[in-house]
């Protein structure tokens, strides 16, 4: 008797989640960043504040836990549960305030924030058939933002050109476009590593997107010439080359010739 409530109890939890989940990963997202946000005002926060600041970090850090507990114990399969969710228990880590390098470890909330907003999106139908390009999307923003802010807390401290936030998310965006202004840069080996990270990860990255893009429009193209060979259905490829067009893909004059030509074998 017990053991057939316990899973009713399971089941209805798991529900509730489901029918929910876009809403829950945006909202638990907001709670990753709140808490990374609380850790920079912390730093520089006077003594009036910082019991407050201490209050809300300890309240989200138990709501994480929280989280990830009880889903973990309602899922059906725990093992599967893991391996879609193991980001979230690596954000669990806990954080210190001492060491700039302990100091890093906060960041890895944001990687919940990302994981969220990845799994959010790919809710929605017209998103959810291409979720290997938005996962390498997300991938390379979180790694973007993650290894700014990485920037910030090493360098803040000891480098005259890092005053706030925004001086690093600045660095960040140049170095991934590889413009190399060379205005701001690290000096400190914590900020090093932020920097080679973000040039590791974030150019491969991008390289792996504008890859998976070309082979998308290849594949597209090629479904489109193969029309003329006797291949898919016209009325279907015309209204794949109505999407071509409203990406941009295709111009005016070349989706009007190819419309013309499977409108003939109509």
């Amino acid at each position: 008797m017990g053991g057939a409530r316990i899973t009713n109890l399971r089941d209805r939890y798991n529900a509730f989640i489901e029918r929910h989940e876009v809403a829950w990963e945006l909202v638990m997202g907001a709670f990753a960043a709140a808490f990374v946000a609380i850790g920079f005002a912390s730093d520089d926060a006077p003594a009036t504040l910082q019991s407050v600041l201490d209050s809300a970090e300890i309240g989200l850090t138990a709501i994480f836990v929280a989280e990830f507990a009880s889903r973990f114990l309602a899922a059906r399969s725990r093992t599967r549960y893991l391996k879609g969710h193991w980001i979230d228990l690596v954000a669990l880590i806990p954080t210190a305030r001492g060491l700039r390098l302990l100091r890093l470890l906060r960041l890895l909330r944001l990687v919940r924030t990302f994981a969220g907003m990845y799994r959010a999106i790919s809710h929605f139908e017209r998103i959810a058939s291409q979720r290997d390009l938005l996962f390498l999307f997300i991938a390379w923003l979180g790694v973007a933002v993650i290894s700014s802010m990485a920037l910030f807390l090493a360098e803040v401290e000891s480098n005259p050109a890092i005053a706030d936030p925004t001086d690093a998310l600045w660095w960040g965006v140049v170095t991934l476009t590889t413009v190399g202004y060379g205005d701001v840069y690290p000096i400190t080996p914590e900020g090093r590593l932020a920097a080679a990270a973000l040039m590791i990860l974030g150019i491969t990255l991008f390289a792996a997107i504008t890859g998976t893009i070309t082979s998308y429009i290849v594949a597209r193209q090629a479904a489109l010439s193969g029309a003329t060979a006797g291949g898919p259905d016209p009325a279907d490829l015309i209204r794949r080359l109505g999407e071509l067009h409203a990406d941009g893909h295709l111009s005016t004059d070349e989706f009007e010739d190819k419309k013309a030509e499977l409108l003939a074998r109509l």
